[in-house]
């Protein structure tokens, strides 16, 4: 499915058939295919739907500034085209701050909420770094980008370059304007997963889980920051049950 965002246009599959919708979102480098694992274990009782962030995998960018807020729009455009209903929400790293930012904006429209190795701001450490990413990018396409983060899946797609450098940036802006002041308004029942060696650190999961109301915190022993690639079972069961009970209801 092709989602036209004015300029350019957003990829997005679904996979089963349940009465809940389930919307899947990656973080820097990957792609909709990232989730295929999940996608398999969840699509014989939910829909799954999985979208390419704009300038990776199969979507387009536009050739401007891009901001949090615009990927946040990204989601909701995704979210209108697939469902009349509120949906459950799962973002992982950058993908876990376009979902905050989309259900901070459109709290009507989440179901639930999963945050997966993420935080609701950075500091100038990971500004840096933010910043070597996106002049990767820039200058050497993102193949490069690849390389640099380490990607080793074979089925992983390579970004386009200087729009991932617009969208390294817009994550990068978490420094100056974080979200950390808002998330209180986040109202769905949230699951904030975050392995115990994640590189980024589990204190931006904690900071988030003390500021949303109805949030349960999980540190996941001697996982990093790719969980769902490091032990699938695991993660399959902790966004399963959380979803199937919240279902259940």
């Amino acid at each position: 499915m092709r989602i036209d965002r004015g300029g350019f246009a957003l990829h997005c599959e679904v996979a089963g058939t349940g009465p809940e919708t389930i919307v899947l979102t990656h973080g820097l480098g990957a792609s909709g295919v990232t989730w295929s694992g999940l996608v398999a274990a969840l699509a014989p009782r939910y829909r799954v739907v999985t979208w390419d962030m704009r300038a990776h995998g199969r979507s387009g960018s536009a050739d401007a500034p891009c901001t949090v807020a615009a990927l946040g729009e990204d989601l909701a455009a995704v979210v209108a085209a697939v469902s009349d209903r509120p949906v459950h929400v799962l973002g992982h790293s950058a993908g876990g701050v376009v979902a905050m930012r989309y259900a901070i904006d459109h709290p009507e429209s989440v179901r639930s909420l999963t945050l997966v190795g993420t935080a609701s701001e950075c500091n100038t450490r990971a500004v840096a770094y933010y910043e070597s990413l996106a002049e990767t990018g820039a200058r050497e396409g993102g193949a490069a980008v690849l390389r640099r983060m380490g990607t080793r899946d074979a089925a992983a797609l390579e970004p386009d370059g200087p729009g991932y450098a617009r969208v390294a940036r817009a994550i990068a802006s978490l420094h100056p304007e974080p979200l950390t002041p808002e998330v209180h308004r986040i109202v769905a029942p949230t699951l904030i997963i975050v392995g115990e060696k994640d590189f980024l650190g589990v204190g931006g999961s904690v900071i988030i889980s003390r500021r949303v109301a109805n949030a349960r915190l999980e540190i996941v022993p001697e996982r990093g920051h790719s969980i769902f690639l490091e032990d699938p079972e695991g993660f399959v069961r902790l966004v399963g049950g959380f979803v199937d009970a919240l279902v259940e209801v």
